[in-house]
């Protein structure tokens, strides 16, 4: 098995995003699969974690201004969050005591560094297609903000691309995201990395007229992304929420806007939650809708394997081992939510029906042995030989 220096942006804990979860279980699998992983990357607060895991290299955080974000040249914004001159030296200094048989760029932010890992075999572990990504973002932005994001995609899209050149391998979180990395040059070389998946699995459930009339949506609102999409879902379920039907969004660590909760004021923002599995009982339907952002949507997951029922915006499904009008319902548009939740919301056989049949499509799917052609993948691409 191969010794790994895995790059990564911030320190994953807490992972309460679908970044840092996916990357914290991925890692930690990889390790479980055999290979010897070792972390770089950057704390996300002063002094935090107390104590460094044996495991893990941490530099302190880095807090660049946007104006300073938007001035580079040569990196896009996401990875002037990340790179500096510490970063760089503490690549170097890795790559000298480690003597690693393979480095591993976590998402496009840490890609700068494959300018100082010399010819030490690489591998891009994306977790979005990220030009497709800047491309919708681009798509709903207008003014100074449509200016910016042009200016940042052309970056963007070089190191991206460089990556998928220039690494001995790839992954990609889901099926749409291979074939598109493949088209940039990740072809032959990329492969399906689907998340596993930790948390609670409910055996049995029933959603009976005791279960209250109640939404549920899970959204960490942790980028411009995320807050687009979530003001895009709570215009589309508007019509239900204003007759009274209960919508809880639960946030985790990332209060909404005051913008957002002064606009719908019948909506229940959570943070954390003590017992999350026992407000998912409280539900009778999630919503899942994000039109921009890619990739898989580890909150499908949760939804599923705590047995509530799923409506999902167009795409928001890819890689899963589900189908539209049977284990999930699936909309095109945001017009397309109340009436879809309306339908369903009180037909309690329809509503037991499709979360049973949704649990047990994905009963066997998502545990340590899905990660096993990642782990695969790695250790070829640690073999390869290098630039």
């Amino acid at each position: 098995m191969a010794s790994i220096l895995w790059l990564a942006g911030h320190y994953f804990r807490p992972a309460d995003n679908g970044m840092y979860r996916y990357s914290l279980d991925t890692t930690d699998a990889v390790a479980e699969l055999g290979h010897d992983v070792t972390l770089l990357g950057r704390r996300r607060t002063d002094g935090e974690p107390l104590e460094v895991p044996d495991n893990w290299i941490l530099l302190e955080p880095r807090n660049p201004s946007m104006i300073r974000k938007l001035a580079s040249v040569k990196h896009p914004v996401k990875v002037m969050e990340i790179w500096d001159t510490d970063y760089e030296e503490a690549v170097k200094e890795a790559l000298s005591s480690i003597q690693p048989d393979l480095v591993v760029f976590n998402h496009l932010r840490v890609g700068a560094a494959i300018d100082s890992i010399g010819d030490v075999p690489s591998f891009y572990f994306s977790q979005n297609d990220e030009v497709m990504v800047r491309k919708k973002m681009l798509a709903e932005a207008t003014g100074a903000k449509k200016l910016a994001f042009t200016a940042d995609l052309a970056k963007l899209r070089k190191l991206e691309n460089r990556l998928l050149g220039e690494c001995a391998g790839v992954s990609a979180i889901s099926e749409a995201d291979v074939e598109s990395l493949g088209v940039r040059g990740g072809a032959g070389k990329t492969v399906l990395s689907l998340p596993i998946y930790k948390g609670h699995r409910l055996e049995s459930r029933t959603i009976s007229e005791a279960t209250p009339r109640r939404i549920a949506i899970i959204s960490t609102l942790f980028w411009d992304a995320k807050i687009g999409n979530l003001i895009e879902a709570l215009e589309g379920l508007k019509p239900l929420t204003d007759e009274g039907i209960e919508l809880t969004v639960f946030t985790g660590g990332y209060p909404p806007p005051a913008e957002i909760m002064d606009a719908h004021p019948n909506v229940k923002f959570e943070g954390y939650v003590p017992d999350f599995q026992a407000a998912l009982d409280q539900c009778r339907v999630g919503l899942v809708y994000e039109p921009v952002g890619g990739g898989f949507k580890l909150k499908t997951l949760d939804f599923i394997f705590n047995r509530v029922p799923l409506v999902i915006g167009k795409g928001s499904a890819d890689s899963l081992p589900l189908t539209a009008g049977t284990n999930i319902i699936e909309v095109e548009n945001r017009d397309g939510i109340a009436p879809a939740i309306k339908d369903i919301i009180d037909d309690l056989d329809a509503l037991n029906r499709i979360q049973n049949s949704a649990y047990e499509a994905c009963r066997e799917s998502f545990s340590l042995d899905a990660l096993q052609p990642l782990a695969d993948a790695l250790g070829a691409a640690a073999n390869s030989g290098g630039t």
